[in-house]
């Protein structure tokens, strides 16, 4: 009873106020946060391109070739888990390590020879190339690449991936 009064004595208080229910208020895009929006974006691609000078990468197609002439290289996915549990590109020695690991565990996780090729991918190429690019700053590796692209540029290109369920292949159109 007592919550029913309270209710009331709100709902009189709120109509002698004459206070509406505020609405949900849509941002406002002027011109001038537009032209600032596409400033910092290309001020951001022309750091990654600047930054991933150095770097060497990889295409699907090349990457395929080094499979099929058993070169020998350790393929590293550096997407977050979840996203390698959708799909992985199978390698005969293959780690998954997300983006954010791969620097700080690089001493136990990837103890081989400094002149092994070391592939790193991602869902595009850009995690995986500042990875690739911080392991040369940081180890001083030189035998890095990252895949072009990343495992998209792998499934367009026809190439297979494989998670728990199997292994699959993009559907031609």
């Amino acid at each position: 009873m007592k919550i029913l009064k309270i209710l009331l004595v709100g709902a009189t208080l709120l109509s002698t106020l004459n206070a509406e229910v505020p609405q949900k208020v849509k941002p406002v895009k002027t011109a001038k946060m537009i032209k600032l929006k596409k400033k910092i974006k290309g001020q951001w691609k022309a750091y990654a391109k600047s930054s991933l000078t150095s770097t060497k990468g990889i295409s699907a197609k090349e990457l395929d070739a080094w499979m099929k002439q058993g070169k020998d290289f350790t393929l590293i996915d550096v997407r977050e888990p979840k996203e390698v549990a959708a799909g992985t590109i199978h390698a005969t020695d293959f780690k998954a390590i997300p983006a954010g690991l791969v620097v700080p565990t690089a001493e136990k996780n990837m103890a081989f020879p400094a002149d092994r090729a070391v592939v790193f991918y991602c869902k595009v190429g850009a995690r995986s190339a500042m990875v690739a690019q911080e392991m040369e700053k940081v180890y001083d590796y030189k035998n890095l690449y990252y895949l072009k692209g990343g495992i998209k540029a792998w499934i367009k290109t026809g190439h297979e991936i494989e998670n728990m369920m199997g292994k699959f292949v993009q559907a031609k159109k």
